[in-house]
């Protein structure tokens, strides 16, 4: 397998592998099984925790010269007659992904806010995608003006931006959103990279996914979403 299978690829067996091991060790000591889908769940969660944390600490080192990485590590608002929307994905336990959007005004008030459920995939790339086409979807549908899109998937991000997209699946869906990017001939709407820390609010809320997928909400928000919007209000001027 090490001769034959690439990164990624070997990230997933190995990251099963532990987690056989792990449900081995349960079942010895603690004398209690583990069905094969939760160690399989539990196998994606943890490639998809270091994936993400992989993405940040590159972004850390790279330098200032990245685009990507002239973002704060906190959320900030947009400029002036701009929105900002915040996206991101959250693996469920059933092996779905949950998506979650906020829209916030320059003042940092939230405006706006959806989730949505999506078929499961071990591609954490191809669900973070997935949530930049459902951001496009989200201000067609309410025909918005100017807006930043946010997501902490550095890779992704960086894909749009330098147009360079791997020939895998989520490339592929990559490149649809960046040419529907470029077809906006006023500028309006661009993808940048947020740290984590900065995205609290879009990740709180496609965990929210799992309580109420499919939704839409332009007023009485969420309440998972308060604390976050409240605290990242105070890092407005």
């Amino acid at each position: 397998m090490l001769n034959n299978s690439d990164q990624y690829c070997m990230q997933i067996i190995t990251t099963i592998t532990y987690s056989i091991w792990f449900a081995r060790n349960n079942k010895v000591f603690q004398h209690n099984d583990t069905p094969v889908i939760v160690a399989l769940e539990r196998a994606l969660k943890i490639l998809h925790e270091y994936q993400r944390n992989i993405h940040e600490n590159r972004l850390t080192t790279t330098g200032p010269e990245s685009s990507i990485v002239s973002n704060n590590k906190s959320w900030s608002p947009p400029p002036k007659d701009y929105l900002k929307l915040n996206v991101d994905a959250h693996l469920s336990g059933d092996g779905h992904w949950g998506l979650g959007l906020v829209l916030r005004r320059e003042d940092g008030h939230c405006i706006g806010a959806a989730t949505k459920m999506i078929q499961g995939t071990e591609d954490v790339c191809m669900a973070e995608v997935m949530g930049c086409c459902e951001a496009l979807e989200f201000i067609w549908k309410l025909h918005l003006p100017q807006v930043v899109i946010e997501m902490d998937s550095a890779t992704v991000v960086r894909a749009i931006q330098k147009q360079d997209f791997p020939r895998s699946h989520w490339g592929q869906a990559a490149r649809r959103c960046a040419r529907a990017l470029s077809q906006d001939s006023q500028s309006r709407l661009s993808v940048r990279w947020i740290a984590r820390d900065g995205n609290r609010a879009a990740h709180a809320l496609a965990r929210w996914a799992l309580i109420e997928p499919n939704k839409l909400w332009t007023n009485e928000f969420p309440t998972c979403l308060i604390h976050h919007i409240q605290k990242d209000m105070e890092f407005v001027p």
